[in-house]
């Protein structure tokens, strides 16, 4: 529409034919002073297009409300940096300040150590795995969680009791296979494992990487494909 009247003067300008006279329409001057006024309004739209205010959409993203979480990060900030492929506020990525990785031979110096995240996301360490996936949150020690993370492992913390079957069944298609404890270990091992725990906590599922927890309140694939783009594989550096 705005083409046609901008193409519309120009080409009335250059004609040098005689305005048709109707009934209604503007003597000569006040046409031009109208045109102009017209294309100025035109090119101001252009102008401005870019710079208005972008509203909410109808899911909620356009504002700066982040998802209930079951923890509050310590020194903490949302986002993941500069490099990641989310906008901070709207991913609701929580960031946490690296603790560390200490490798220790006594798993019960972990239950005395505070970690700043619940789950860990970095931390004292035991060289320890997951044996398989489905295994209750409380029978891992936090040092074993901080290991595989920091090898680039994801672990999926999830309520099966609030997901559909459907729901599960895709938590189950995205986890590494682990029907072979070997392999299992060795994926581990690789840092390319998606690793699936049962627990509890305020949101249904909870992804975590090193330094890094994503809470989700139902299965976005959107966001924990990319969560898993950016975050799996990568190697913990020593600090």
């Amino acid at each position: 529409m705005r083409g046609s009247l901008v193409g519309i003067f120009f080409f009335g300008r250059l004609s040098g034919r005689p305005e048709p006279k109707v009934a209604g329409n503007f003597p000569k001057k006040k046409t031009v002073l109208f045109r102009s006024i017209l294309l100025l309004v035109t090119f101001s739209g252009f102008f401005f297009k870019g710079v208005l205010p972008a509203l909410a959409d109808s899911s909620g993203q356009g504002t700066t409300n982040s998802p209930t979480t079951p923890f509050m990060p310590m020194m903490g900030m949302f986002g993941g940096g500069s490099n990641q492929p989310f906008s901070p506020i709207r991913s609701g990525i929580l960031r946490y300040p690296s603790q560390g990785h200490k490798s220790s031979t006594d798993p019960a110096a972990c239950q005395n150590f505070h970690y700043n995240s619940r789950p860990p996301s970095s931390g004292p360490m035991t060289e320890t795995y997951i044996a398989k996936n489905d295994l209750p949150e409380s029978g891992l020690s936090p040092c074993t969680i901080v290991n595989v993370i920091r090898r680039g492992n994801i672990i999926f913390f999830y309520d099966p009791s609030r997901l559909t079957p459907s729901g599960v069944e895709t938590l189950h298609q995205i986890a590494s296979d682990d029907t072979s404890s070997e392999g299992f270990l060795q994926q581990q091992k690789l840092g390319y494992g998606v690793l699936l725990v049962k627990a509890r906590y305020s949101d249904p599922l909870v992804l975590l990487a090193w330094r890094r927890i994503l809470p989700l309140k139902f299965i976005d694939r959107i966001k924990i494909n990319l969560f898993l783009s950016r975050y799996r594989g990568q190697i913990a550096r020593k600090r």
